[in-house]
């Protein structure tokens, strides 16, 4: 884990979200920002395979086409 420091315009975020009323509340909503980034990021590198394995699942597809003949 790592701590950083943003700068937020308060009063803008407090404008656009009342929510938002403390130091606690914004701390809290930009964490779970940055977790459901985290979290996106995570998905996409999962989603991603490599050329050997999209070759593998296409030669098993066509193999399993082919045994239903």
């Amino acid at each position: 884990m790592c701590t950083v420091s943003v700068k937020v315009n308060e009063e803008l975020l407090r404008e656009m979200r009342p929510d938002l009323n403390s130091t606690a509340a914004i701390r809290l909503w930009a964490q779970q920002l940055i977790d459901r980034c985290i979290q996106q990021m995570e998905m996409e590198d999962e989603e991603t395979i490599s050329i050997e394995e999209a070759r593998a699942i296409v030669h098993a597809a066509i193999r399993d086409e082919y045994a239903k003949l």
